[in-house]
């Protein structure tokens, strides 16, 4: 164990140290350093680890005797394990002398130094509990001596993948010590901390132990969630001449392999991150936007009265300056061009950025009360009597990535969050990337909340609080549209609440982003696509949509035909309004209002979805939700290299571990021989054919057959084995080369340097992240409150955007939740936990929006109240 004047930045002893790490993990044989690992315990093992370390030895001695393959292996993996706890103890006790200095404060404990121990005592947790079910089998009739096999060796690989990460860190405590920042400092970089350190081998992340650090319930739906990727990518990868039934068929048989072989998972999901392209992984988040998944909230989730999809038309809007705006010493053109002539106004100009002028930009209404002056609510007879106004509306941006998700993905949670703080939320549906890059998105959030500012009352609010709220990419949104607003004069909303909010969208190496390595939802692969496709995308995608903008131009330029001018277009029908929903309703209620009617009419589409459930105000009048398709998506492909890992060492005891995964039988190496024949038996249709005589030879025989009983039967047997393997056949995915590649080079892509995907340069702008904005900025955003995970990637982000504002003296509180996933709030009906912290967030937002917590319940008593609020059960904060 260390103390902190020997981590000191370029520290002799601190190098001899990690030295002495790395030759403990290489080097077994040597224990010089160490007391010997066969013998006895070592005496600095923590209790855990002991345990562990105790078993191991016990299971060692144990299949000593057994002569059999599979107890020869279990004898030798359980001695690779011993190894394996004393490196990993060594290293988390080294780590934990320092980690505490990487905090918030006292009352807020966690970083990405502790994140990765509690990631490795869950791993030591993971492997007790196998360590006793061996216990209680290992000499019983039926023992599986294959399975457990399995189990061990997956979680001692899992070990020493832990073990490589933990090296990893106290190299950025070398480079990070002198200043007390998570982000690496001067000019070390990720390619540069990859180099230095053994190649992490992915598999045993997701293998046998996917999910390991989570609880049980959120273990379930990552399980889940695999299992889905992993088939999916069978169907979204076959030939194009499948058809659906054929695709269909096929992710249903490769579901039960999946289910059945994790070590076949492991290696679909891992070739996956490793080589799928920004396309599919737009593909399958899309999937929750399909027709089913669009239902499922307003038949589970909470009753809300509005909720209804609006299209804002591109117009320029006017709205006063603060009056405590002082224009910036050096101001930039775009806050010379927004002043206009009366110093009093700002001009907010519309979304142009790639895309080009003119393009409406969509936002979803959502209330758990009709509100009087409410969008779309009409006329109210009699006792009908709409509520006051909100004093408060929250303003969302979801999640996604930047590249997937709409503001429906996220409408579940959503409507607990209405019914909850009783106060309207708008929810923006901002452009994706690839084919929207920034700034575009950010430019049509900000265009949303300027429209807010301009048009409260038709959002049944006055808006005498305004709250600004996100998830992951929708956070980074959140506080773009904050200091937008301190940029240019706008008013600037009350209060920010961020959910594991990067902040800091750069390639910087920092303790926590290399939980992404090991991450079921938010892979390595995914991570850098989608920030790739958003901060930096290709040549060729800007030069297109340069094409696209200017080709728009030319059309509204162009003088009027007489044909254009009998059809009107939809985007003209939204500009002739100052706002239009985006669908009409096919049964008009009773209520709703001649205006609302016709304005709506202009449309074809007739997709209504009707909210009728009773509400405590006694007003059983139902409300419509307009809702529009999915946008058609241009996919954007990345290229991935592959190399070979330098270490050979290690390259060697990877081989050994990735030989007991390479058992996907529908796929073999290619061999010249072999893609000879197979060209020939695609050109033919026979099989291997070597002259003419056998052709006329072969057909005769083919001629004759059919005319028999037995060769019909031989010909419909033929038919039905071939619709059977196209339905259940495997398909590769292949990287940057064209055509099929051998499995072991598949393999050798997963065994890779991660530092190959740094391969582009993202530009340090603080609208794209926001940690880089000046304190003159930061000093001025309102009170803001992050929640963030342990277990998340962005975690480091949050701690030091948390810190900054802290040092600002801005108003700002951190919570840090154990054992949820980045994207919780995607899970709240399926989870216990994510419930919990979803009741955690609305408390935050009660406070931001000084409303009290109410009692509030619904038909499905999904939601907190005073009781639940205040027990020990809602509370999931670090301590």
């Amino acid at each position: 164990m260390i103390d902190a004047a020997c981590a000191e930045r370029g520290s002799p002893k601190f190098i001899a140290l990690f030295n002495d790490n790395l030759k403990l993990g290489h080097e077994h044989e040597d224990n010089q350093q160490r007391e010997p690992v066969n013998g006895h315990m070592p005496a600095d093992l923590q209790q855990a680890y002991g345990s562990l370390f105790a078993a191991c030895q016990d299971h060692a001695a144990f299949f000593a005797r057994d002569h059999t393959e599979f107890g020869q292996r279990l004898h030798a993996a359980h001695i690779a394990w011993q190894d394996f706890i004393v490196l990993a103890n060594r290293l988390v006790l080294q780590i934990e002398a320092f980690a505490h200095e990487y905090d918030f404060d006292e009352r807020t404990p966690g970083n990405g130094y502790r994140s990765f121990i509690y990631v490795t005592n869950a791993c030591i947790t993971h492997g007790m509990g196998i360590s006793r079910q061996l216990m209680a089998t290992r000499s019983t009739m039926f023992f599986r001596r294959k399975f457990y096999m399995k189990e061990v060796e997956a979680c001692s690989q899992l070990l020493s993948s832990l073990c490589t990460c933990l090296q990893y860190l106290l190299i950025l405590r070398q480079w990070s010590a002198s200043t007390g920042d998570l982000f690496a400092c001067g000019n070390h970089t990720a390619e540069q901390l990859f180099e230095l350190g053994d190649t992490i081998n992915q598999y045993c992340f997701y293998g046998r132990c996917l999910g390991f650090q989570y609880g049980d319930s959120i273990r379930g739906v990552l399980r889940f969630l695999g299992i889905s990727m992993a088939s999916y990518s069978e169907s979204y990868y076959s030939q194009e001449g499948d058809g659906a039934i054929v695709k269909t068929t096929r992710s249903l048989w490769t579901s039960g392999k999946y289910l059945m072989n994790p070590e076949l998972r492991a290696r679909r999901i891992v070739n996956i991150s490793q080589n799928a392209k920004i396309d599919f992984c737009k593909s399958f988040w899309f999937l929750a936007e399909s027709e089913l998944m669009h239902k499922l909230p307003s038949i589970v989730g909470s009753s809300i009265r509005v909720n209804r999809l609006i299209e804002l038309p591109a117009e320029p809007l006017k709205l006063p300056r603060r009056k405590d705006f002082k224009a910036p010493q050096n101001p930039s053109s775009d806050v010379n061009q927004n002043q206009g002539d009366d110093g009093d106004f700002v001009e907010i100009p519309v979304p142009t950025a790639h895309l080009g002028p003119g393009l409406p930009v969509s936002v979803r209404l959502l209330s758990a009360k009709r509100r009087s002056g409410m969008l779309g609510e009409g006329r109210y007879r009699g006792w009908h009597k709409p509520t006051p106004p909100s004093p408060s509306i929250l303003f969302h941006c979801h999640g996604g990535g930047f590249v997937a998700q709409s503001s429906k993905s996220h409408e579940l949670y959503l409507r607990d969050w209405a019914v909850a703080l009783d106060c309207p939320i708008l929810s923006v549906d901002y452009s994706l990337a690839p084919e929207a890059p920034f700034p575009r998105a950010l430019q049509e959030v900000y265009y949303a909340y300027c429209w807010l500012l301009d048009n409260t009352e038709l959002l049944g609010t006055t808006a005498e609080r305004i709250v600004c709220a996100g998830d992951s990419a929708g956070a980074n949104l959140s506080i773009g549209v904050a200091l937008k607003c301190i940029e240019q004069g706008v008013r600037v909303p009350d209060g920010l609440f961020l959910a594991y909010c990067p902040t800091l969208v750069s390639f910087v190496p920092s303790p926590a982003r290399l939980l992404c390595l090991m991450d079921p939802l938010l892979p390595f692969g995914f991570m850098m696509r989608c920030l790739r496709a958003y901060a930096a995308p290709a040549q060729e995608t800007l030069q297109q949509n340069a094409r696209h903008v200017e080709d728009a131009a030319q059309i509204r330029n162009a003088p009027k035909s007489s044909a254009g001018s009998l059809n009107s277009s939809r985007r003209t029908s939204v500009a002739r309004s100052p706002l239009t929903p985006l669908e009409a309703n096919s049964e008009h209620d009773d209520e709703s209002s001649d205006t609302f009617a016709s304005a709506s009419a202009s449309y074809h589409s007739q997709t209504v979805e009707r909210t009728d459930l009773p509400n405590s105000e006694g007003d059983n009048s139902s409300c419509v939700s307009f809702e529009d398709d999915s946008q058609p998506i241009v996919h954007y492909p990345v290229d991935i290299s592959a190399d070979p890992p330098k270490d050979a060492a290690s390259a060697a005891y990877i081989d050994n571990f990735l030989d007991k995964y390479l058992i996907d039988t529908a796929t073999v190496e290619v061999t010249e021989e072999t893609a000879a024949e197979a060209a020939l038996v695609q050109a033919n249709g026979h099989a291997k054919i070597s002259s003419d005589g056998d052709i006329l030879v072969e057909t005769g025989r083919d001629l004759v057959a059919m005319d028999t009983l037995q060769g019909r039967l031989q010909e419909a047997v033929n038919n039905i084995t071939s619709t059977l393997t196209r339905c259940t056949q495997s398909y590769e995915i292949h990287g940057s080369n064209a055509g099929q590649q051998d499995v072991r080079n598949m393999d050798a892509l997963i065994a890779r340097s991660p530092s190959e995907e740094f391969a582009f340069d993202v530009p340090r702008d603080p609208f794209l992240s926001p940690y880089w904005a000046s304190d003159e900025w930061l000093s001025q955003l309102p009170e803001t409150k992050i929640l963030t995970l342990n277990m998340d990637p962005c975690l480091d982000d949050c701690v030091m955007f948390a810190k900054k504002l802290k040092r600002l003296g801005r108003q700002v509180n951190l919570e840090i939740l154990e054992g949820l996933p980045h994207g919780f709030l995607n899970f709240t009906m399926l989870s216990n936990e994510a419930m919990e912290g979803s009741k955690l967030c609305i408390k935050s937002l009660q406070t931001l929006l000084q409303t009290d917590p109410k009692h509030k319940t619904n038909d499905k008593g999904s939601l907190l109240d005073d009781d639940e609020s205040s027990s020990p059960s809602a509370s999931l904060a670090a301590s």
